[in-house]
């Protein structure tokens, strides 16, 4: 189970800090996927996936301009449904992330 605790995330008894605030986190087979807040610079590629050790496995890339445009926002939440990996932007597009490796996959339109 996870708990988030501003920038502090715990899990199964581990604790990581990070220097930003956690919006929020997914679990799923060994993974934890963590959408943080970013600062006024932009930090568009707010998503990033750990081990259930909290070792950094990636950060998401950005969408191929075929997918997702060019416009880019931060993301503001993702949850995992079905083994799908989905990051929702403030846009609200919802991308689809390949958990291996942090790739953009698809979109639809949440909103």
């Amino acid at each position: 189970m996870i708990e988030i605790q501003n920038n502090k995330i715990l899990l199964d008894g581990k604790e990581l800090q990070f220097d930003n605030k956690i919006i929020e986190a997914a679990e799923y087979e060994g993974k934890v996927v963590i959408v943080f807040e970013t600062d006024e610079d932009g930090g568009y590629d707010n998503v990033f996936c750990y081990t259930q050790d909290l070792q950094l496995l990636w950060r998401i890339k950005p969408a191929p301009v075929a997918i997702g445009g060019t416009a880019r926002s931060p993301y503001v939440g993702v949850d995992i449904v079905e083994g799908n990996c989905r990051a929702i932007d403030f846009y609200g597009r919802r991308f689809k992330v390949n958990l291996e490796n942090g790739e953009i996959i698809s979109k639809d339109i949440v909103r």
